[in-house]
């Protein structure tokens, strides 16, 4: 008996298991084929959630450059409104950690096993 990882939701379990514990994925009969398929749907959630992360980041960033240059007095002033304050550093570190999970997850040892048919 060995602890193995779900290749649906990546959680911890036994190799004797028939069912994820977790998310109640069968695993007893799965072929290799289905293994990595899933193991490319779970890596694809990631990358999806990671780029929408930097989406949200951007969304942020140009949330605050309007926020400022739109408050009274009109343009680039200092010191910015609260708002623009706040959305600008935070989409900064949003977008720097998004990309940099992006970049983590396309390295070649975290890519799923390409599809074989």
């Amino acid at each position: 008996m060995a602890i193995v990882r779900c290749p649906n939701c990546g959680q911890r379990m036994s190799s004797l298991a028939k069912t994820c514990p977790h998310c109640d994925t069968p695993v007893g009969k799965l072929s290799a084929r289905d293994r990595n398929r899933l193991a490319r749907n779970r890596w694809q959630r990631h990358a999806d959630r990671a780029a929408n992360t930097t989406y949200l980041a951007l969304g942020l960033l140009v949330f605050g450059a309007i926020w400022w240059w739109g408050a009274p007095p009109q343009g680039w002033f200092f010191p910015p409104p609260i708002a623009a304050l706040i959305a600008l550093p935070v989409g900064v570190v949003l977008y720097s950690v998004g990309r940099g999970w992006l970049i983590w997850l396309r390295l070649p040892r975290n890519r799923p096993p390409p599809e074989q048919d």
